[in-house]
């Protein structure tokens, strides 16, 4: 039995893996009795859906030889050459520590032949995962949470995890066919209940795994989450917040990117509050000085635990046009509203840093990737040493990961 771990290196979506006479130190020259002729290739697609929390995928090649393979989170395909002869191919797809999906193929290989193959998947199990966002600062002081669930000959509660940004809490396995009454309720650290939602929900083959994100906690309304609003398997639940205009602190700078023609800047909202930016101006250094780069007209909301990315017109999916010139040796982002500044920062390359003497880390300033800020890292974010490359992910919490 031959077993590999094949490790995801970005952006690798497709993996080429040795065959089983490769893996033990021989090539097919060094072999007189396998000619490459004699292998066949296959190209294997798991189509597994994707879910929170996801593990691994295993995929097991039962055949002349057995072959156990993972592959790594964000991969469902994979090319492999083997023996020819009667194969049996076996997926299983591991979330939260449980097994949720699985599948099999069968296919006899000739020799010599390319066959692709896909794997249809089915549920075997499914869970809750509960994601509320908290604000940076976490305004409404929410100190525990607790995620009820019932069900036929079915009754638990799970503790949210509270983090600096987010509360989070995930079920264990939930048997499929079922409906579950699910409530969700946080407490101040006086014991005080400060929110409360409840939902009815059925979880089936299609509805396996239920990805609840709650994008706003100022709302004084009952919500019910339809079984219908889940099909796609995850469900937004957008309630009404709050419109007021941005204070410090309450938008930062996530993610930017200097010179060239996809150069922007995206902000995020910290608030549990819609924001509104009329009469607020982004400013950014061009060439030498700093510049404002919207014009009076500008005007724009942004929901509570979302982004808003300002580029220029050669920038696919900014929300705001502007005509970025940023250097990528050294400069400011500053955004300003009728209240004073909401939110700025200076960056320095690591030339600038050490020429200058500035007291600050070197930012990873790079022209083919973006800068980025996990927002773990928020409360220094001043420092480029918080700050790290990757790429683009607009709209979205960084890729890479910071110090």
């Amino acid at each position: 039995m031959r077993v590999t771990h094949l490790k995801r290196i970005f952006p690798i979506v497709t993996l080429s893996m040795l065959s089983a006479f490769e893996f033990w130190g021989c090539t097919q020259g060094e072999n007189p009795e396998v000619s490459s002729g004699e292998l066949s290739s296959v190209h294997l697609d798991v189509a597994a859906k994707s879910v929170p929390l996801s593990d691994s995928i295993v995929v097991d090649f039962v055949g002349p030889d057995t072959i156990h393979t993972v592959l790594s989170e964000g991969e469902k395909t994979l090319d492999q050459r083997l023996d020819p002869g009667d194969w049996n191919f076996y997926a299983k797809h591991y979330a939260n520590g449980m097994l949720v999906q699985q599948g099999e193929v069968s296919a006899n290989l000739v020799a010599g032949e390319n066959v692709s193959l896909s794997i249809a998947m089915h549920a075997v199990a499914g869970f809750f995962y509960v994601r509320i966002p908290l604000g940076l600062e976490n305004s409404m002081g929410i100190s525990s949470g607790t995620l009820q669930v019932r069900g036929e000959d079915f009754s638990k509660d799970y503790a949210f995890l509270v983090g600096e940004i987010e509360a989070t809490a995930a079920t264990e396995m939930l048997v499929l066919g079922q409906e579950y009454d699910a409530k969700i309720l946080l407490f101040s650290a006086e014991g005080d209940t400060l929110f409360e939602i409840d939902s009815q929900v059925t979880i089936d083959g299609e509805n396996f795994v239920l990805d609840w994100q709650l994008n706003s906690l100022h709302a004084n309304v009952s919500l019910s989450i339809s079984n219908d609003s889940i099909r796609t398997l995850t469900a937004v639940a957008h309630l009404p917040s709050k419109l007021r205009a941005p204070q410090k602190g309450d938008l930062l700078v996530t993610e930017f990117m200097t010179e060239g023609k996809e150069e922007f800047v995206e902000y995020y909202n910290a608030s549990l509050d819609t924001l509104n930016l009329e009469g607020c101006s982004l400013w950014a250094t061009s060439t030498s000085s700093l510049k404002q780069m919207t014009d009076s007209a500008f005007t724009a909301k942004i929901a509570p635990n979302a982004y808003l990315v300002f580029g220029k017109d050669s920038l696919e999916g900014r929300d705001v046009t502007v005509p970025l010139a940023m250097p990528g040796t050294k400069g400011s982002i500053v955004f300003r509203c009728a209240s004073g500044t909401v939110d700025s920062l200076f960056y320095a390359s690591a030339k600038n840093v050490a020429s200058d003497s500035l007291l600050i880390s070197e930012f990873p300033i790079d022209s083919k990737m973006s800068v980025q800020l996990p927002l773990f890292n928020y409360k220094t974010r001043a420092e480029g040493s918080s700050w790290c490359n990757g790429e683009f992910s607009l709209h979205a919490a960084a890729n890479c990961e910071g110090i």
